[in-house]
């Protein structure tokens, strides 16, 4: 029965791709591809769509494996001028993965001159789930040696590839769940990002784009065989170098480490190698690797297990122009709230209709304002020297 049900679902397929090409809102589904694996489909469904519809749609049900998840071994790589829908679908990664939900296609491990990209959309409708593998080979970022059953501190994160010869013993960029790298014109939206293995989205060098609607889920842990083994740099947002022009709206949930960070350390490692957080290479490049007009607004009910929910450092020579964060409230749940450090490398950090249970640390700041903030704690509810270029305005401290 199942057989014969199989050559149906071949011969209705067949002939709907045929008409797909021609249909005025034409878009592709791995559903319209029988054979290979399911990444395999995924990505001869994108590499047509660039030919032809410039869309794919992954939809709920996969009706050749005849699943409603969709368990890819390695990342989604999508180029140029592509829309990604993701209609009501679980993306998961497998057990045998160690690689991102979805990539810019123009980088990844040996490509060390990443050409630039652009008009890339990701759009979830309805219910969309990108979930992290049940046993990861590898987790956290490019400072963390993996382990089986990681000890207490931040060195150490889990990964089954733990002392397998020929295997990297560290994490990296490879662990991040999504990654856009030189893209200019880009969209990123109606996610919800669940357990995934170090960052959740990191924009590196990326331009002009928007990010609205997404929900992180983590909880600094995997379970294996029964025990939590420890999954560190759960990031929510990492904001890298280069970037410009970007909203992010609607943001909610929680994540490990930083809920959102902007700016990056120069480690001296270039692009398309394997330990370093960033594909496109963690060496800052003068001002065109400088960060500018980054816009937060409209979060709700956001925090961090760990670390902090709002992160801004600008370390070494990198600079950053113009970060407007507002309308947000921040979860008491959270360890820090917004905590701005190397503050003499910005200018103009705007922050306004602010509730936080946290004090807000911006020491040393010299461009910035703070308006409508309200503090529910003790102590004083922000670290900042008033001045002719430093704005203060009803910060106040209040009671629950």
């Amino acid at each position: 029965m199942k057989t014969t049900r199989k050559y149906m679902v071949t011969v209705f397929l067949s002939f709907v791709a045929s008409l797909t090409v021609f249909s005025q809102e034409a878009y592709l589904t791995p559903n319209q591809y029988l054979q290979g694996s399911q990444i395999e489909r995924i990505q001869q469904a994108v590499n047509d769509a660039v030919k032809t519809t410039g869309k794919v749609m992954i939809p709920r049900y996969d009706v050749v494996e005849e699943t409603s998840v969709w368990r890819i071994d390695g990342a989604i790589l999508l180029p140029s001028d592509i829309e990604l829908e993701l209609n009501n679908c679980t993306i998961k990664l497998s057990d045998r993965a160690r690689d991102n939900f979805i990539r810019s296609a123009n980088s990844g491990l040996g490509i060390s001159d990443i050409k630039p990209l652009r008009n890339i959309k990701i759009v979830g409708k309805g219910n969309v789930v990108l979930e992290g593998a049940n046993n990861p080979r590898s987790t956290g970022d490019h400072n963390k040696r993996l382990s089986l059953n990681p000890g207490k501190g931040f060195s150490q994160s889990y990964g089954s590839d733990a002392g397998k010869p020929g295997e990297n013993q560290k994490g990296g960029w490879r662990n991040h769940g999504i990654i856009l790298a030189h893209v200019d014109g880009f969209e990123i939206s109606g996610i919800k990002l669940k357990d995934y293995h170090a960052h959740g989205i990191v924009l590196e060098r990326a331009r002009n784009g928007l990010v609205r609607d997404i929900t992180f889920d983590v909880r600094q842990a995997v379970n294996i065989d029964g025990m939590d083994r420890t999954v560190l740099n759960q990031d929510g947002l990492g904001v890298r170098f280069g970037c410009r022009n970007i909203i992010i709206d609607r943001c909610k949930g929680r994540s490990g480490d930083d809920f959102i960070n902007i700016g990056l350390t120069d480690t001296g490692v270039p692009a398309g190698k394997e330990n370093v957080n960033v594909v496109s290479g963690a060496i800052y490049d003068g001002a065109q690797d400088d960060i500018a007009n980054i816009y937060l607004q409209n979060w709700q009910n956001f925090y961090s297990i760990s670390h902090r929910a709002i992160r801004i450092m600008p370390i070494g020579n990198l600079k950053i122009r113009n970060v407007f964060i507002e309308n947000m409230t921040i979860n008491p749940a959270s360890k820090q709230g917004l905590v701005v450090e190397h503050t003499h490398n910005i200018k103009g950090l705007m922050v306004r209709n602010i509730v936080t249970y946290s004090p807000v640390y911006v020491q040393g700041i010299v461009e910035a304002s703070f308006r409508d903030i309200f503090y529910i704690g003790d102590g004083s509810p922000i670290d900042v020297e008033c001045g002719e270029t430093v704005v203060v305005d009803n910060v106040k401290n209040v009671q629950n």
